[in-house]
């Protein structure tokens, strides 16, 4: 797989520039457009691992989801579903470092796709910013993607989820729709060898509005974690 893993990566970057360069009038257009040309980018990722490592992958829980604004707390463990939620899901949003509007070209499309930026330098008060345009967003009709361990994990490696998303869940009080997959299995963070096979993103039972802290928090880690680790078997 190692060949076919080289293949992969220069096909993707050879994409992207193409569509970097293709997309450019979309820059100038209302901020709704933008999703557009990010959708075909990212169906041509879903190509190349299908065609070229043999990754296929499936969703499953689509009844779990409701036609409301969520806050989706999702596992991570590869790149793989930092596209496709965003494919799946309509006007869907992240949260990312405002470094990343720096960098040529993505800067400027990231900036034009409307997400919520956050300076990690900042304390309280940029907290208390970042929420407020989150539940702005939310009322807005928008759902926010959010990682709560904050990285890419290896499957089964040991869980680190971070409370930062029950400020979220507590100002905006919507309810939380928790998130397992395999991703990890076939493509690991870092440049490794994919794997050929069958990546599942799964949407659990939802979380209610309205819970403690501490309930919220073991309630969210035990939703995502059973249901990944029956993934990983």
């Amino acid at each position: 797989m190692l060949s076919l893993t080289i293949l992969f990566y220069c096909a993707l970057a050879l994409w992207t520039i193409f569509m970097g360069i293709l997309s450019l009038p979309f820059i100038f257009l209302p901020s709704k457009y933008i999703r557009f040309p990010a959708k075909i980018w990212i169906k041509g990722i879903f190509i190349f691992l299908k065609y070229i490592c043999g990754i296929t992958h499936e969703i499953k829980g689509i009844d779990n989801l409701s036609d409301e604004p969520l806050i989706i707390v999702s596992k991570h463990q590869s790149a793989f579903e930092t596209f496709a939620l965003y494919y799946y899901l309509k006007n869907s949003f992240f949260i990312h470092k405002k470094q990343l509007f720096f960098i040529p070209i993505f800067g400027q499309y990231l900036m034009k796709s409307n997400m919520v930026s956050i300076d990690r330098a900042g304390h309280a008060a940029t907290m208390r910013k970042m929420i407020s345009s989150v539940k702005k967003k939310l009322d807005d009709g928008s759902t926010i993607i959010i990682f709560p361990e904050g990285t890419r994990k290896k499957p089964r490696e040991k869980t680190d989820y971070k409370t930062g998303f029950i400020g979220i869940y507590n100002t905006a009080k919507r309810k939380l729709q928790p998130v397992a997959l395999n991703s990890g299995l076939y493509w690991q963070k870092g440049i490794k060898v994919l794997k050929k096979g069958h990546i599942i993103i799964e949407f659990l039972p939802q979380i209610e509005i309205g819970l403690e802290k501490s309930e919220v928090l073991k309630k969210t880690e035990d939703s995502i974690e059973s249901a990944t680790n029956k993934l990983l078997d």
